[in-house]
C-alpha cells in the first residue's frame, strides 16, 4: 500500500527564464516593468528579479547562443499577479512599445476572475500580467451567468 503525501505546496518559487541579451531583458524587466534585481550570480550568468513574493531568475545563455522558437520552448506563459489601473497600464505599456498580444481580458486563473494582458519580454518569453478582480464589467446572460455558479459536471 502507498502512504500518503506528506508534501504541503504554498506555491510557486521562481521561475527561470533563459535569455540572451542580458542587457535588453535587465532593462525590461527593471526600468519598463519595475522589478528590481536581487542577486547576481556571476559565474552562472543568473539574474534573479524580484516579482512581489517571488522571484524570476533571468540565464543568460552562452554568447551565439539563440532560443527555441515559441512552440518548442515547453512552457506557453509565465503568468504575473499584480494591480493596478488596465487603461493606464495599457497606455503605459504602449508608450514604452511592449508588444501587447492579448487582452485586456477577463480571466480566470488562481484567484479566480480578473483582468489580464498578455506581453512579450525582449526574448520571446510572453507574460500574463493578471489581477484578481476585474476592472471591465463581464457582460453575459443569465444562462451564461449561472453556468457559472456551479463547476460543470464531472464526466
Amino acid at each position: 500500500m502507498k502512504s500518503e503525501c506528506p508534501i504541503q505546496f504554498h506555491g510557486i518559487d521562481h521561475v527561470v527564464l533563459q535569455v540572451t541579451d542580458v542587457e535588453n531583458t535587465l532593462h525590461f524587466y527593471t526600468t519598463v516593468l519595475g522589478l528590481s534585481v536581487e542577486r547576481v550570480i556571476e559565474d552562472m550568468g543568473l539574474y534573479q528579479v524580484r516579482c512581489g513574493r517571488n522571484l524570476i531568475d533571468l540565464r543568460v545563455l552562452p554568447k551565439g547562443s539563440t532560443l527555441a522558437e515559441k512552440d518548442q520552448r515547453g512552457v506557453d506563459h509565465v503568468c504575473l499577479h499584480m494591480h493596478g489601473d488596465f487603461d493606464a497600464i495599457v497606455q503605459y505599456l504602449k508608450d514604452n512599445a511592449v508588444p501587447i498580444t492579448f487582452g485586456p481580458v477577463e480571466l480566470y486563473g488562481a484567484t479566480g476572475y480578473g483582468t489580464s494582458v498578455y506581453i512579450t519580454d525582449p526574448n520571446g518569453h510572453t507574460l500574463e500580467l493578471k489581477a484578481d478582480y476585474s476592472q471591465y464589467p463581464l457582460k453575459t446572460t443569465v444562462k451564461g451567468a449561472m453556468a457559472g455558479v456551479s463547476r460543470p459536471a464531472a464526466n
